[in-house]
């Protein structure tokens, strides 16, 4: 499964970007770049933002959510629930992160089996 560091990796190298240059737009130095791409650290809140806007994806792909690498269009806006859902994820460890979406997905199909 890739990693959040893996995508940053791929779309800055997609838009022959380089790793100082990815830094200056997100305000934060090239070894933080380096970081977050070998996985040593994750993103908080306010970079994956920038890093959404400067790579030209979403968080849901960034976080591994989804295989799509498009943006959505724009018109929907996160409700605070979901913010603060994308908050607490993003401070949990990759194992418990894995958790939490084996949880969801058996929340899941729970729901739809009920709604058959």
């Amino acid at each position: 499964m890739e990693t959040i560091g893996e995508r940053i990796k791929m779309l800055r190298e997609t838009k022959k970007m380089t790793q100082v240059r990815l830094g200056l737009e997100l305000g934060v130095a090239q070894e933080t770049i380096s970081g977050y791409e070998i996985g040593r650290i994750e993103p908080s809140n306010d970079i994956l933002i920038k890093l959404v806007n400067c790579l030209n994806t979403s968080a849901d792909y960034l976080l591994c959510i989804t295989e799509n690498i498009s943006p959505s269009d724009g018109s929907r806006k996160l409700t605070e629930q979901e913010n603060r859902l994308l908050h607490y994820f993003n401070l949990l460890s990759s194992q418990n992160r894995e958790r939490v979406i084996g949880y969801i997905d058996a929340l899941s199909e729970k729901d739809l089996a009920t709604k058959k």
